[in-house]
């Protein structure tokens, strides 16, 4: 029996699977068939979040500024510490290496 879940959780899902896909094997080394096998899911299922492997692509690049952003905003709304301090800390967040 198929697993149904809302879209978001699918949708975030799908981007999971296919960022450790790209980083494993490489973007052009990954097929959407490499991402449907590791889901589980439809093809349909995944043309329905995203029209492309690119749009996957580019929902995995907005994952990370969004959590980029969220990042700077937090050190930002520390008003407790100098501006000089927040501006550093600033820029030091914006190290996407971490997860």
């Amino acid at each position: 029996m198929r697993e149904i879940k809302d879209a978001e959780e699918r949708r975030a899902e799908i981007l999971a699977v296919a960022e450790e896909l790209f980083n494993r094997k490489g973007y052009d080394a990954t097929s959407t068939n490499d991402i449907l096998k590791q889901l589980g899911i439809a093809r349909g299922t995944l043309y329905y979040h995203f029209e492309s492997k690119e749009a996957i692509m580019d929902g995995i690049i907005d994952r990370y500024n969004k959590k980029v952003i969220e990042r700077v905003q937090q050190v930002v709304e520390q008003k407790a510490l100098p501006v000089i301090d927040r501006l550093l800390l600033a820029l030091l967040s914006l190290n996407i290496s971490e997860n």
